[in-house]
């Protein structure tokens, strides 16, 4: 069916990129060594002992989750240090680190900064911002302080293992932004300081389709699945690139086998639609599109693929209402309108086809099926000059075939061009080779007609 692998890129729409997640976790207070010297000599003995007990409590606090405790206990230990000591640093990374637990982003992103130039070489604290922007999906400022945080050292907890932890995170982001190339090194870097993982082997398939390497990815997603037969995103892009491969027998299983697990997910619902409806299996692709479109009335990509599977399995009339909400939504899209156009085809309202094609042109005038649908339609309202019209703007892209050859030698002779018209019949019989029987009897009937009327 025409729209099948079109629906791959609809299925983004359905929910949030699940496949980037990141892989530094949020890191608990306290995470510098009780024992290191966190007011570079700025302070005296007594002070130094003051600020660092006071951090230790509010990082007790921290731990269970005591803020209000923590809090003027930080603040009290800010007021004791200068502000470009590492007891400072240690401070404001646990300040931010509440402020973001209680979703003050901009007063923790402020923290954080604050720790990084009291002390740049603040593990993690650069990791933290780090983190903060990848929530925020702000890749390039997330990308520039793991950046920073991967030459760093951490000051407590396994540091191959937390520096493994900012590889795989800095590579999520770089497929983000679009580059796998650094992707695939940065976790390679990972792969170098600790043992594969499961989502290793998502994000290279992820990286793989990127870059087109079908095969690849199917490779990856297929070892993904066998680590973790539980894994939904493992399942979804196997199917995904099978799909896109035109295996749908194989991808069908896949999703099937995935499904008990959760039933109402919408992009597993609509992978076994696609699966379905490129097997033929357009009523069960259709009981599939029904129950997510129940689930999700008001999401555009939802609706479409239910439009485009009704008007394509025979229920035109079915499809009018949900193409008529989709283009009220997006009046300039131009592949919904021909979409729409060619729907109205089906039903034989070809005024309304022709108006809808003609809207879409004049957005994209490049589309070779708009014109060819607009010849169509406006040959069945016998508007030949427009059918002329529409043939010759498509012949541009495409040069004629037994269709539009037939489309164009019909509306020559309405028009009574005659000898333009006899030879665009034989041009469409030289042509047709037996595979337009009716329009070919017609043909020569025509042809013998119009010779017999000029002699």
């Amino acid at each position: 069916m025409r729209y099948s692998l079109q629906w791959i890129f609809l299925l983004a729409a359905l929910q949030p990129a699940l496949w980037m997640q990141a892989q530094v976790p949020a890191l608990p207070p306290g995470t510098t060594a009780p024992e290191a010297d966190f007011s570079q000599g700025h302070t005296s003995a007594g002070t130094e002992t003051q600020a660092s007990a006071l951090i230790t409590r509010a990082e007790n606090a921290i731990v269970h989750e005591q803020y209000a405790t923590a809090l003027p206990l930080l603040n009290d230990a800010l007021a004791r240090e200068p502000a470009n000591s590492t007891g400072a640093a240690r401070a404001l990374y646990d300040r931010g680190y509440v402020e973001q637990e209680q979703h003050q982003l901009p007063a923790a992103e402020a923290d954080y900064r604050k720790a990084n130039q009291a002390n740049p070489k603040q593990f993690e604290s650069h990791v933290a911002l780090g983190r903060l922007f990848i929530e925020q999906q702000h890749w390039k400022q997330a990308r520039e302080q793991l950046e920073a945080a991967a030459v760093l050292q951490p000051a407590s907890g396994d540091p191959r293992q937390q520096l493994a932890n900012v590889a795989r995170t800095l590579a999520r982001v770089d497929a983000q932004l679009h580059d796998p190339a650094a992707a695939s090194d940065a976790l390679l870097g990972a792969l170098k300081i600790s043992p594969e993982e499961p989502d290793d082997m998502l994000l290279t398939a992820r990286l793989a389709e990127e870059q087109n390497n079908s095969a690849g990815a199917e490779s990856e997603y297929r070892k993904a699945l066998a680590a973790d037969p539980k894994s939904l995103e493992a399942a979804e892009g196997l199917a995904r690139v099978l799909i896109h491969e035109g295996k749908f027998a194989e991808a069908e299983p896949v999703v099937q086998k995935a499904l008990p697990q959760e039933p109402n997910d919408p992009t597993l619902l609509a992978l076994s639609a696609t699966a379905l409806a490129g097997e033929g299996s357009n009523q069960a692709a259709v009981e599939q599109l029904e129950k997510l479109h129940r689930q999700n009335p008001d999401q555009p990509a939802v609706t479409r693929m239910l439009a485009d599977l009704y008007s394509s399995s025979g229920n035109a009339a079915g499809a009018g209402p949900l193409y008529e909400q989709l283009v009220a939504a997006d009046p300039r899209n131009a592949d919904l309108l021909t979409a729409q156009g060619e729907n109205l085809i089906r039903q034989q309202k070809w005024p309304e086809a022709i108006r809808a094609l003609q809207q879409s042109l004049d957005i994209q005038p490049t589309q070779e099926d708009a014109w060819s649908g607009l010849a169509f339609a406006a040959s069945q309202a016998h508007a030949y000059r427009l059918v002329l019209t529409a043939l010759d703007h498509r012949a541009q892209f495409l040069a004629d075939g037994p269709a539009t050859l037939f489309l164009r030698a019909d509306a020559l002779d309405h028009l009574h061009e005659t000898n333009a018209a006899i030879q665009c019949y034989r041009r469409f019989l030289s042509q047709a080779n037996g595979s337009f029987p009716d329009e070919a009897a017609q043909a020569r009937d025509r042809v013998a007609a119009l010779q017999k009327a000029h002699r």
